[in-house]
């Protein structure tokens, strides 16, 4: 459970004029905190402001949910910026205050994740799936760590289960797709990036990846339509202009 802003308790009579005094501080404290946090949140300033604004508000001691999504920004901000290390303090920090924040667990896995350290990133997802069971997106990244390590079982099982909360998303199907072509079964790699072309057409990867697959199984002709497709999307895509390459067009 998240700590919010307590207010002081008050005395009667005498206490009155102290306590209205501490209300109204305990007031503007946290109204400070809010309106550092949305400087923290607010796209339209440049990384460098926000850093700061997030910062300014893990200052204030008294407002500890708060202090927490601000780590969180930071650590999205540093991650993005490539200092993945410190997207991981600030991260490991968001849990010290709230080791029930299951986005925080979230996003310090896909960090160790991009840091190449795999068993951190699947302990830390298997810990944001304990907290909340129904996001999708926690079984998906999983999924990618496990075929990272060359589990892909491991994470066709956990594309299964995002399919299952979300039918209406492309990726996790691509994920699975590429996952069964991993293990050399061609044909449900097939099935999942139809299904997944269904559900995003213009999506140049999906193409890629089919026609890659149908080359596997020699149907020649469908694997030229696919990387065709994707020149009509994107003239200069490179792994489609190979793939006909390699089919002698």
């Amino acid at each position: 459970m998240r700590v919010g802003v307590g207010l002081p308790s008050c005395g009667f009579p005498l206490a009155i004029a102290m306590c209205l005094v501490a209300l109204h501080g305990a007031t503007v404290q946290a109204q400070s905190a809010e309106t550092l946090l949305t400087a923290c949140r607010d796209e339209a300033q440049t990384v460098a402001q926000r850093i700061a604004a997030c910062t300014r508000v893990m200052a204030q001691p008294d407002s500890a949910e708060i202090r927490a999504e601000a780590h969180i920004q930071r650590g999205v901000l540093r991650e993005f910026g490539g200092e993945r290390e410190a997207a991981v303090e600030d991260y490991s920090e968001a849990i010290k205050i709230d080791p029930t924040y299951a986005v925080a667990y979230f996003n310090r896995g896909n960090a160790y994740d991009q840091l190449g350290q795999f068993d951190l990133a699947i302990a830390d997802y298997t810990q944001a799936i304990a907290l909340d069971p129904k996001e999708p997106d926690f079984f998906n990244n999983r999924g990618q760590t496990y075929d990272n390590r060359r589990q892909h079982d491991l994470a066709i099982a956990d594309y299964t289960q995002a399919i299952r909360l979300d039918n209406g998303n492309a990726r996790p199907l691509y994920n699975r797709g590429l996952s069964f072509a991993n293990k050399g079964e061609f044909q449900r790699a097939i099935a999942d990036f139809d299904a997944a072309i269904k559900l995003a057409a213009e999506d140049t990867d999906l193409h890629v990846a089919r026609g890659a697959a149908n080359e596997e199984l020699g149907n020649l002709d469908a694997a030229r339509a696919d990387y065709r497709r994707v020149l009509a999307l994107d003239p200069r895509n490179e792994d489609a202009l190979e793939g006909l390459n390699r089919l002698g067009d």
